[in-house]
């Protein structure tokens, strides 16, 4: 009985530890994008192309974005960038789409698309 007991701890410890390594990355980059979202600069990005990367979380497909950023400050730069894409914008969003991101003061390529904030622009305007 006690080697029974001992084996379920240790399948249970496992199981945790597993899906401890696999699940706190997400969290964790969940977090920080939270805090870019709220503390970040606000500037605009041109995707100037997109991959879908095969992962999903929470039904939203993750994509690997290359976007254009253009800085308040009139600097322009580009920055790969990993990030789900919600299901409203999905069928809209494409390269040459302009899009507001956040920018992280302190590592410029750290940057977090505002999806909150985004609204598609109507044709011909």
């Amino acid at each position: 009985m006690g080697a029974t007991i001992w084996m379920t701890v240790a399948i249970m410890g496992g199981t945790t530890l597993i899906l401890a390594c696999v699940g706190l990355p997400f969290l964790i980059n969940a977090r920080n994008g939270q805090r870019l979202l709220a503390t970040g600069i606000p500037a605009q990005a041109m995707v100037e192309s997109m991959a879908d990367t095969g992962v999903t979380v929470n039904g939203q497909p993750m994509v690997s974005f290359v976007l254009g950023v253009r800085a308040q400050d009139g600097q322009a730069y580009r920055v790969t960038h990993r990030q789900t894409l919600p299901r409203i914008p999905m069928g809209v969003v494409a390269p040459g789409v302009t899009v507001p991101i956040k920018v992280d003061p302190q590592r410029r390529d750290r940057v977090r698309i505002d999806w909150g904030s985004w609204r598609p622009v109507p044709n011909g305007a």
